[in-house]
């Protein structure tokens, strides 16, 4: 339920963001065919943008950052244990979330009784009520204190039958030929979905404010006098608000769409503005897409470590080496021969000539081979399961940084490069960061 409310989340923000672009660059145009194709992408796209976190695009190499060359740690400053921070317990996690969806299905079920009751009384009213057709069109004659157009039909208050206006009644037949209960049934569906979501429903008051715009055009276009039909519009400024699945007539849309009607219309050069939402789609786009290794052997590799058994580094990391080539152990407090500082021993150095080969004591992906200053020439393996490996102080390299090796295999010759004081390795075992006895790993 987690994943689906993190969904709806970031559905929500894509919404904000698209209808927010649209409101402030392109509300007050008068392209309203247009207009009304871009609300109703705000839709698809909104919901479809978040579900593109599912697509990976490139590759992401993991940054391992070299501290200063410190193999020998001071005795004043000991070792520490490496605490992790406490994970919140599941109960409270769980417990939040379960708290959260509870709220989001009340919420949901509420938005979608009062949607289901609209449509019931609507059916209701025109159950009890008298139909007629007329020019290819359904007319319902009721109680309603205006008419207005729902579901292909026409209601007519049945005590103003033969009062209303004849643009008034084309307006709703404009409202039934360019389909706009469809998109109503979309918007508040949607709305049901996303009822939480303030966005929503100035999504759905823009809808319905360009249906009215579409239907005013409509009408205009049917050779009928501007300001007759104008007069027609301020004489209904008092009329009530209808249900929600209603083409309607009220206040606050009047005054918008006289607005709209004595407005000069838009110049062809503004449909340039629409270009406008194409930089934000991409912004919202790229937010949401996750990289991927880009590896034609991805499916070999994955297959490959899930059936491998994830062991620790074990091998003598020198070619023909045994433990009676270490001169410093894990641990030893002793004084470093050029600091002549009391310190901690943090690896295990091995005597060995230059130019020795030196093995890979487990399988892995080199994510450090150059030279780090007092560590010398540097090699840093990433291995399963957390682990590293650390070799120090080489003459030269046989690999490169996310090359991937195989147990055994020779990555470098040994030298006495950096902070050293003769010919040999510093190696390390580090898990999770932290370092560990290589003595303990070795076989």
């Amino acid at each position: 339920m987690s994943d689906f409310l993190t969904y709806l989340f970031q559905a929500s923000i894509c919404l904000a963001t698209l209808y927010t672009s649209y409101y402030l660059f392109l509300k007050r145009l008068t392209f309203h065919k247009v207009n009304r194709i871009v609300l109703l992408l705000l839709i698809p796209f909104s919901l479809g943008l978040p579900l593109l976190n599912q697509i990976e695009f490139t590759v992401t190499t993991e940054t391992i950052t070299i501290p200063f060359f410190n193999e020998l740690l001071p005795i004043d400053q000991p070792a520490t244990e490496v605490v992790l921070p406490k994970k919140p317990r599941s109960e409270e996690k769980n417990y939040l979330t379960n708290l959260i969806s509870l709220i989001y299905i009340l919420g949901f079920f509420t938005a979608l009784f009062r949607l289901s009751l609209s449509v019931i009384q609507l059916y209701r009213i025109k159950k009890k009520s008298n139909i007629f057709s007329k020019d290819g069109y359904r007319f319902v004659t009721t109680d309603t204190p205006h008419i207005f157009s729902s579901f292909g039909w026409i209601f007519i208050p049945k005590d103003k039958i033969n009062e209303i206006a004849t643009p008034i009644i084309e307006h709703e037949k404009a409202h039934i030929k360019l389909w706009h209960t469809a998109d109503l049934i979309l918007t508040e569906m949607y709305v049901v979905i996303f009822w939480f979501n303030p966005f929503s429903y100035f999504f759905r008051k823009s809808i319905r404010s360009v249906h009215e715009f579409q239907a005013d055009s409509f009408v205009l276009n049917t050779q009928i006098k501007k300001s007759y039909y104008l007069e027609l519009l301020i004489n209904t400024l008092q009329t009530r608000q209808t249900k929600k699945l209603h083409s309607y007539f009220n206040h606050s849309l009047i005054k918008k769409r006289i607005d709209m009607i004595t407005k000069t219309n838009s110049n062809q050069a503004s449909i340039i503005r629409y270009a406008l939402l194409l930089p934000i789609f991409i912004v919202l786009l790229t937010a949401f897409v996750q990289p991927k290794f880009d590896d034609k052997n991805i499916v070999e590799n994955i297959i490959e470590e899930e059936v491998k058994v994830e062991i620790p580094p074990s091998i003598f990391p020198i070619e023909n080496g045994s433990k009676d080539n270490i001169t410093a152990v894990y641990g030893k407090i002793h004084k470093h021969p050029l600091s002549k500082k009391k310190v901690i021993h943090r690896g295990i150095d091995i005597r060995a000539k230059i130019g020795t080969p030196i093995l890979a004591t487990e399988d892995g992906t080199i994510s450090v081979a150059k030279d780090k200053g007092n560590w010398g020439n540097l090699i840093v393996i990433t291995h399963a399961n957390g682990y590293e490996t650390w070799y120090a102080h080489l003459d030269s390299f046989e690999v490169t940084e996310n090359q991937k090796v195989s147990k055994g295999q020779i990555i470098g010759k040994s030298g006495n490069t950096g902070l050293s004081t003769g010919p040999h390795l510093h190696y390390e075992v580090r898990l999770n960061g932290k370092n560990m006895d290589p003595m303990d790993y070795l076989k």
